[in-house]
């Protein structure tokens, strides 16, 4: 199908034009049949089909159609750094007049402004939010896009996607569905009442293969074989130096971090060193990178052409990696499954290990075929490769290895009826006003595909009773003639996305009077917190038990017998509160890293999953009525987004300055933003990690905010 037939479907002149400069022609084999299914024309659809098969051109139509015709896209995505990759593809469409948003975090804020977009990328999460806080703009959207519908076998985000998808059936909204690794297809468009594209179709054709132990061979699915020279007696790294000493760029999957930070050095030990001007820019990239352990062990790499990737990097540590590898600086990246969840990053071979350790067994075990599939597709890279080749490294037996090559994505399940998705997505739609009775909740959860996958209205019935009065016995709600009303404190619980189970464990173990680390320590056992706290060597929590349990028996923090967890789990939860007193106490990030054995990605995200659920708790205890622990749960909550003692606050405010250089004014006498802006030029300029740069848009900012200014 040729790109000009694509305005006889509506879509404008301008926006084909567009796609032919880019260099698109004609509609590739998945993208025509999806236009000929109907994806133009109202149909919901879902596309199954592989990596880099251009699901996002499809996606694009869609959203560009749907402005045409006066109404908002929505394009959903699991990750946030997919979201901003998206963001920045779809923000070209402005060349012809499209505006296009995004919206990731501030799950409280409904978040009117964004009624000014064409179209908005956002996470399942944020748009589950705005669901719930309902701007005025929400009945304007006609169209949501649902990358990585897979994702919907998830424990924790299959529900959300769901509850967004049922919303939309019962309003009338298009949907789309993307996915590369689904082995039900055909039910999840017959859920959604659309058609489906499923097809084989790849730019880059796909080859197979796997590690033989016997033969020392690598034998792929055509037929080739090809003898690997045992170098190191290790197979993993035998293999990478085989790749490498044919040029091909490759990803290798690892499911264990430490084992993949291991493997990028050890390779890089049998590497020459590549040419300092094409690394430059990006080793000083680093420099912006907050840990120095971090910065000096990725730029040691680089040096070699290796990198490592993983879910404990800092932003900035990822961003260098994705970013060295796509312009193929980087032969060899070394990576957690993280990375093939929805990062754009293909390699010419990709090395898969299909063993992971499961704790819950205490051995190791296999990965699913879906999981293969969706890490295999990551090899071929368009434009650069005719072929991309998968390797499976660790197979116990050819028969092992051959099970994952012709095997069949497992299908997916929902996952709502667990208590925990129902009483969420049940004050939800309370909350939202979308259901006032059993009856009608019951419609709502009807429309999800858990249901449809059961085949019953019987279904949820069981759970039902059970969700009920659990809200009701937690005061989030009240039952009047006969139908069910939220409370405040149900609605404040909702519209921040908290667990109500969180809120309820807040107010049964909160202290009397605020205390940071009694806080902290109720944070970090509330169900929000721990579902997404990163792993600590148990050797680590160990060396806290002593001094838990004395904190405990003062009444410092809960005592092991007053929380209605396991004393492991309450042993844990002191240390990640120890692990934010630390960083609220400015103690450097570095040695928080060392101290802990945690990576920069992991103390991000728990002062980022903390900050969200104390600020959140702010509001909470506001309700509540309680302004002297609100007040000082909001302040709490600034602190730990910031990394600061109470004092540098105010001075964290001022862009360009955050918990170092706030300290270094201090230090200097420069205690608050009127000083900052009465402080010379020369002086700031003078001040260790500031400079003439740094200074001058520290002023230029006051200036903007109307501060008068001293520059001399």
């Amino acid at each position: 199908m040729r790109v000009e037939e694509l305005m006889s479907k509506g879509l404008p002149e301008s926006y084909v034009r567009l796609l032919a400069r880019e260099g698109i022609v004609a509609l590739n084999p998945v993208q025509a049949d999806a236009v000929n299914k109907g994806v133009l024309e109202g149909r919901n659809l879902v596309v199954s089909t592989p990596t880099a098969s251009g699901k996002t051109l499809i996606a694009e139509m869609l959203l560009v159609k749907t402005v045409l015709n006066e109404g908002i896209g929505v394009y959903l995505t699991p990750l946030k750094a997919l979201a901003s990759e998206k963001h920045r593809e779809f923000s070209r469409l402005s060349q012809i007049g499209l505006k296009t948003g995004i919206t990731t975090g501030d799950y409280d804020n409904p978040a009117e402004e964004l009624g000014d977009y064409d179209i908005i990328v956002a996470t399942y999460e944020r748009f589950d939010s705005l669901l719930r806080l309902k701007p005025s703009w929400i009945s304007r959207v006609k169209a949501i896009v649902i990358d990585e519908m897979h994702t919907i076998g998830d424990p924790d985000r299959g529900p959300i996607i769901e509850m967004i998808v049922a919303r939309a059936l019962k309003a009338g909204v298009q949907i789309l569905g993307l996915s590369a690794t689904i082995g039900n297809p055909h039910q999840l468009a017959e859920w959604i009442k659309g058609g489906l594209v499923d097809a084989p179709w790849r730019p880059v054709r796909l080859v197979e293969g796997y590690y033989s132990k016997s033969s020392k061979k690598i034998i792929f699915d055509n037929g080739v074989e090809e003898s690997v020279e045992v170098i190191t007696g290790d197979r993993i790294l035998d293999i990478v130096l085989h790749n490498l000493g044919m040029d091909y760029q490759t990803i290798v999957f690892i499911h264990n971090r430490r084992k993949v930070e291991e493997y990028a050095e050890k390779v890089s030990h049998r590497l020459p060193p590549i040419p300092d001007d094409e690394i430059e820019d990006f080793t000083s990239q680093l420099s912006d990178d907050p840990s120095t352990m971090e910065r000096e062990a990725l730029t040691s790499l680089l040096k070699k052409g290796v990198g490592y990737h993983h879910a404990g990097l800092s932003t900035v540590g990822r961003r260098v990696v994705e970013e060295a590898f796509r312009s193929r600086v980087l032969k060899v990246v070394f990576a957690t499954p993280t990375l093939a969840a929805g990062v754009n990053l293909p390699a010419r071979r990709v090395v898969v290990s299909v063993k992971r350790y499961d704790a819950s067994k205490g051995r190791m075990v296999n990965i699913t075929v879906s999981e293969y599939k969706q890490m295999a597709g990551r090899a071929g890279r368009p434009r650069y490769d005719r072929v991309g080749e998968s390797i499976i490294v660790d197979a116990s037996s050819d028969k092992e290895a051959l099970a994952f090559l012709k095997g069949r994505p497992e299908e997916v399940r929902g996952k709502l009826a667990s208590s925990r998705n129902l009483r969420i997505h049940a004050l939800s739609l309370l909350a939202s006003g979308e259901a006032a009775s059993i009856e009608e909740l019951s419609e709502t959860f009807w429309l999800t595909f858990s249901a449809y996958y059961a085949g019953s209205k019987e279904f949820l019935k069981s759970f039902m009773e059970e969700t009920i009065n659990y809200l009701l016995n937690t005061n989030m709600v009240v039952e009047k003639n006969g139908f069910l009303e939220p409370t405040n404190l149900g609605k404040i619980t909702s519209y921040t996305y908290l667990d109500p189970a969180t809120v309820d464990t807040w107010r049964r173990n909160k202290p009397p009077l605020p205390s940071d680390v009694y806080i902290l320590h109720v944070v970090t056992l509330t169900p929000d917190f721990s579902r997404s706290s990163p792993y600590i060597p148990s050797k680590i929590i160990e060396e806290f038990e002593e001094d838990a349990l004395e904190m405990g028996r003062h009444g410092t923090i809960p005592s092991p017998g007053k929380v209605e967890v396991e004393y492991d789990e309450w042993l844990a939860s002191y240390v990640y509160a120890m692990i934010l007193m630390d960083w609220i106490n400015e103690t450097p990030e570095d040695e928080i890293i060392r101290k802990y054995s945690i990576g920069p990605g992991d103390l991000f995200n728990i002062k980022e999953t903390a900050t969200w659920i104390v600020s959140s708790l702010a509001k909470i205890e506001s309700v509540l009525g309680n302004r002297m622990m609100a007040k000082h749960l909001q302040k709490l909550s600034m602190r730990i987004e910031e990394g600061v003692k109470e004092d540098a606050l105010e001075l964290t405010r001022v862009e360009n300055i955050g918990r170092i250089r706030a300290r270094i004014l201090i230090e200097n006498g420069i205690k608050s933003i009127n000083d900052l802006a009465e402080t010379p030029l020369e002086k700031l300029s003078s001040l260790p990690r500031f400079g003439p740069r740094v200074a001058r848009s520290i002023k230029e900012w006051l200036r903007r905010r109307g501060y008068s200014v001293k520059d001399y």
